[in-house]
């Protein structure tokens, strides 16, 4: 139950953290299309810098890819989470079965001890060993 409230709130900090990591993208990517400044630029550097149309189509795609990602790393930990909601209902079917067999072991066990035991009787000789 611990590892599925863990895996909860991982769950609940992908959202932000890729968020976080979009606009870091974004911010990176117009600093490197800009040139690092406003200033004014020499023109042979505005012609090999990217537009802005350039820039936010790279910051679309990124963002884009990010979402796709994110998708997959949800489906992947709904697989994980599938897989221990199936692992520990085993894991409590398998425990009420020991339980069960553990029952029945004492109950088998008090009845081997509840049984009296018979004294042993001497051994009886037949009629034929006593002649000599």
């Amino acid at each position: 139950m611990r590892i599925l409230a863990t895996m909860q709130s991982h769950q609940r900090l992908i959202i932000p953290v890729a968020a976080a990591f979009v606009l870091i993208v974004a911010g990176l990517l117009l600093v490197r299309g800009f040139g690092g400044t406003m200033a004014a630029a020499p023109s042979s550097s505005v012609a090999h810098a990217p537009t802005v149309e350039q820039v936010s189509n790279e910051i679309l795609e990124t963002a884009k890819g990010l979402g796709i990602t994110q998708q997959q790393a949800v489906d992947q930990l709904q697989v994980v989470q599938d897989q221990l909601v199936v692992q520990q209902a085993e894991t409590k079917k398998l425990s009420e079965q020991i339980a069960a067999l553990t029952e029945k072991l004492d109950a088998l066990q008090r009845s081997v001890a509840d049984i009296p035991t018979a004294p042993v009787a001497a051994p009886v000789l037949s009629p034929k060993s006593r002649r000599p």
